[in-house]
């Protein structure tokens, strides 16, 4: 649950720190007293967009701190485990946005991205609008309040995984298709270019040393010359370096007898004299292979000119021309058999799309199953709400698909009849803009019976009631605080007197600047705020009598809940 709120710098909020405790906490305060940003500030800290707007004009950013205690919340535990971000039972949420709109997150003072900050937030606490009715006519926003109610969540996961594996053998086979419709041209061209390809040998070529032999054979006059120069200055000519070198030897030697010092340079002249006659055998062995070849020269040209031609064709070098030709026929084996692929892709399809119509029908009877229950809640939820006599009923039909949809084949249609004795229409065409209010909040109690999310936040979800359905509405939620953890913003003292809580929200201004300031309230202050939501600007002492069984009664209904 929520134990703190910390908000520094937030639209009109200078700062402001709230502890939370167990049950429903109710917040009041007059019309843009700056409840619903307080709110704001909490959705922000949970994952909310945020803007530059968000922080307050005098200031560089914003920051909201929120602390919550996991303790009795086994998914949120999870979550953080898997994130290596546990700490005990205590998570703290932390939210930084500055001036240009730039934010940053952390869980536990660990950096995190907002995206994983909206996960976990969506584990903490669950937030219901005041506007929440608007979308209840919506087809898509009914299934999924049956959905959630129903627990159907394995379910749709098994359908949206089939109709993943539909799409993609379906992309597939249009690719297929696709690529017969242009097969022939394709498969002449590949020919074509294979038919270029098969004049070279890759498998016994090595370009690399197709162009050292080429290099040496279009210079073997030249490279005969060099060879046939060399011999004649070491071996062959009048002044050869090998005679020369062992002219110089026999002179070291007679030396080497008077002054056995020299002996040194007697051992590295008769060591260069070695090493000349390796080079000299080396080099003839070397002026050998070196002979001229006109047909072989020619071939290689032949070689290496095919393959510049085709690497510079299909824009590649020459070590990857094998690797291409190799891509190329195996394409053209593709769409060879490219009949007996689209065969099999539509086998596969046949039986995805079997497989998804048995997991729509198990999707289908669970949410049959569910709708009855919520029907029979919501039926008579709807004769403590003002609507006396009025029924409720949801029918489930199949609806056309061309394709595979990952919510499955149902159309879920809300019908109501608020007044005794009216037909059952769709909500969208007779309920007016109370009872959709009033059937919303239905909904949104009936579902939260049923949440594990341990904060439930409700904002102003009680418009368009007063009077005993207001009561009765603050009575619920005043049940629901006895399981979980309630917040709920109001304008009506009728349900501002159920919350075991209370916190007042109100304007300041202070140096021709407008403040916003929250305060948890005494039982003194608590009695005069009913009193204020009661009789307006003028508190008498009758106002204060009826806050005062208001509060009395809310009292009595329940033991109360402590922090």
């Amino acid at each position: 649950m929520l134990t703190s709120l910390q908000v520094n710098n937030f639209a009109i909020i200078t700062s402001s720190t709230l502890d939370f405790n167990q049950g429903m906490t109710t917040l009041t305060g007059e019309t843009g007293a700056g409840k619903s940003i307080l709110l704001g500030a909490l959705g922000m800290v949970l994952g909310d967009r945020a803007s530059p707007g968000a922080v307050r004009d005098t200031a560089e950013r914003a920051e909201i701190t929120a602390v919550f205690d996991v303790s009795e919340s086994p998914s949120s535990q999870a979550w953080l485990a898997d994130h290596s971000l546990d700490e005990d039972n205590e998570c703290i949420l932390r939210r930084v946005v500055t001036r240009d709109g730039k934010s940053r997150a952390y869980v536990n003072g660990t950096p995190v991205t907002v995206r994983n900050l909206r996960e976990l937030g969506q584990l903490l606490v669950n937030i219901h609008g005041q506007h929440d009715h608007q979308l209840i006519t919506l087809p898509d926003t009914q299934r999924v309040i049956l959905d959630d109610f129903g627990n159907t969540a394995s379910l749709l996961k098994s359908v949206g995984a089939i109709c993943d594996q539909w799409h993609e053998k379906h992309k597939e086979l249009a690719d297929v298709k696709q690529k017969l419709s242009a097969r022939g041209d394709r498969l002449d061209t590949l020919r074509y270019q294979l038919q270029e390809f098969s004049q070279l040998d890759f498998k016994a070529t090595d370009f690399s040393a197709i162009d050292i032999e080429h290099r040496r054979l279009a210079n073997a006059t030249e490279l005969k010359s060099y060879c046939e120069q060399a011999m004649d200055l070491l071996q062959d000519g009048n002044h050869a370096a090998l005679t020369q070198l062992a002219e110089a030897q026999r002179c070291i030697e007679g030396l080497t007898e008077q002054d056995k010092s020299a002996s040194e340079i007697s051992e590295l002249l008769s060591g260069a004299r070695i090493q000349t006659e390796e080079a000299i055998d080396s080099l003839r062995h070397y002026g050998n292979t070196i002979e001229p070849h006109p047909e072989r020269l020619q071939e290689l040209d032949n070689i290496l000119s095919l393959a510049h031609q085709l690497a510079k064709k299909h824009q590649v070098d020459l070590p990857e021309l094998a690797e291409l030709a190799g891509r190329l026929q195996q394409e053209m084996e593709s769409l060879e058999s490219i009949d007996g692929s689209m065969g099999n892709l539509e086998a596969a399809l046949d039986n995805i799309h079997k497989d998804y119509q048995s997991a729509c029908r198990k999707l289908t009877k669970k949410r049959n199953a569910a709708a009855k229950q919520l029907t029979r809640h919501l039926t008579s939820a709807m004769q403590t709400l003002g609507m006396k006599g009025g029924q409720f009923e949801i029918k489930i039909t199949p609806r056309k698909l061309e394709q595979p949809a990952p919510s499955g084949v149902d159309q879920v249609v809300f019908h109501v009849s608020a007044n005794p004795g009216a037909a059952l229409r769709p909500m969208s065409n007779v309920a007016s803009g109370g009872e959709l209010s009033r059937l919303s909040l239905a909904v949104q109690l009936i579902a939260s019976k049923q949440n594990q999310v341990p904060t439930l936040i409700f904002d102003e979800v009680d418009t368009g009631v007063g009077g005993g359905v207001a009561e009765t509405v603050g009575q619920q939620l005043r049940q629901l605080g006895n399981r979980c953890q309630v917040l709920c913003v109001t304008h009506l003292p009728q349900v501002a007197a159920q919350g075991h809580h209370h916190i007042r929200v109100a304007k300041k201004s202070s140096d021709n600047k407008t403040l916003a300031e929250s305060k948890l309230l005494s039982e003194k202050e608590r009695l005069e705020e009913i009193a204020r939501m009661l009789g307006g600007v003028k508190i008498t002492r009758r106002t204060r009598e009826h806050a005062s069984e208001m509060l009395d009664a809310a009292r009595n209904a329940d033991e109360p809940v402590t922090g």
